[in-house]
């Protein structure tokens, strides 16, 4: 739907992934620029050897990093979820126009009452109201969709954790937590800055500078001050063959809202949790795990009648196929197969920046 024959054939020809790989992805989940001998030391390798298998990984669309929302990302950009019901003649159009928008991250079919759920990003909420308000009337075959306003975040999919390394080699390749700068605003060279990293998370910062024509220790500085900032993050994800099985799913809950913090960082404490948040809409908050068995799922929907009398289960929705993650355009195995930039952040965006943006040389 979204290749080239030839691209497809060169993806079918290595699907699968090692467990050395595995490693390298779960390093690379705790800290996604380490240095590859930092995590050459943990893993009892060599750095050219990491560096030459994630080259192979990165390659193959087996495995990527790309720009994330982070901890701090509500007070400077906007996002929503969007459940979308359309014609079924209609849903492979549907959705390959869903996955050309740049402000939609992820594009999954679903389950359920609703075909295709998805989440959206805007770099003010003038921008966000202009994509709920235009972009679907020239979509074919909608019928119905469902907005809800992300209003806080308890845990997002950048926090999740394969738990392939052992938790001694997994502190090896940590970092440790810096305290946060103070809030500023984005120029235009944060922007580039950023694009450049969709297209390649662990570009060198030479390659970063050349090609946002700034040093590359003017591109250091500037990525790590709005990584240290907690705006935005750095994520590792990789394809369906490094999931082992996992599957998702997504519940939509309306908690009553004398529980509703502690039942979102109660999800957001568990391993299989790959996101949890507050929402604005007819469900207040909303949940999605990887799990190996459906059954899971009403585990924790009993925990969550014990924990929070009165919780509603609006719906739930296992994903039947991802064709779009976080900006990456997969194939039918997850694999990566081009991207589409988030609008993460632009220049002068931010609704609670408290200090304008430094300029640099």
């Amino acid at each position: 739907m979204f290749e080239t024959h030839t691209r497809q054939q060169i993806l079918n020809e290595s699907a699968t992934i090692s467990e050395l790989d595995l490693e390298i992805v779960n390093a690379l989940q705790i800290n996604p620029r380490a240095e590859w001998s930092r995590i050459a030391d943990a893993l009892g390798l060599s750095g050219p050897t990491v560096a030459r298998r994630w080259n192979v990984l990165a390659e193959q669309g087996l495995a990527w990093i790309t720009p994330s929302p982070g901890q701090r990302y509500l007070s400077a950009g906007w996002s929503a979820f969007i459940q979308l019901s359309s014609l079924p003649g209609e849903s492979e159009a549907l959705i390959q126009r869903l996955c050309e928008v740049p402000a939609f991250g992820t594009v999954s079919m679903v389950t359920g009452s609703h075909d295709v759920f998805m989440d959206c990003f805007a770099s003010s909420h003038e921008e966000l109201m202009d994509i709920v308000t235009g972009a679907f009337p020239a979509l074919p075959g909608i019928t119905h969709r469902e907005v809800v306003f992300v209003t806080k975040l308890y845990r997002q999919a950048s926090e999740w954790r394969s738990g392939t390394l052992e938790p001694a080699r997994a502190r090896l390749v940590s970092t440790e937590a810096k305290p946060a700068p103070a809030g500023y605003s984005p120029d235009r060279l944060d922007a580039a800055l950023l694009e450049e990293l969709s297209k390649d998370g662990r570009a060198s910062w030479a390659d970063l500078g050349a090609a946002c024509g700034v040093s590359p220790q003017t591109a250091r500085r500037r990525v790590e001050r709005f990584l240290a900032s907690g705006y935005i993050t750095l994520r590792c994800d990789a394809s369906t063959a490094a999931t082992r099985g996992l599957r998702e799913v997504t519940l939509m809950l309306n908690v009553p809202a004398q529980f509703v913090d502690d039942i979102g960082r109660y999800f957001a404490a568990q391993t299989n949790c790959r996101l949890s948040a507050q929402v604005l809409g007819a469900q207040n908050l909303v949940v999605t795990l990887w799990v190996r068995d459906y059954l899971e799922a009403q585990a924790f929907e009993r925990e969550l009648a014990e924990r929070a009398p009165g919780s509603i289960v609006i719906s739930r929705q296992a994903v039947v196929r991802t064709y779009k993650r976080l900006g990456h355009i997969l194939d039918e195995s997850g694999r990566s197969l081009s991207v589409v930039p988030l609008p993460l952040w632009r220049e002068g965006s931010g609704r609670a920046a408290e200090t304008p943006a430094g300029s640099d040389p």
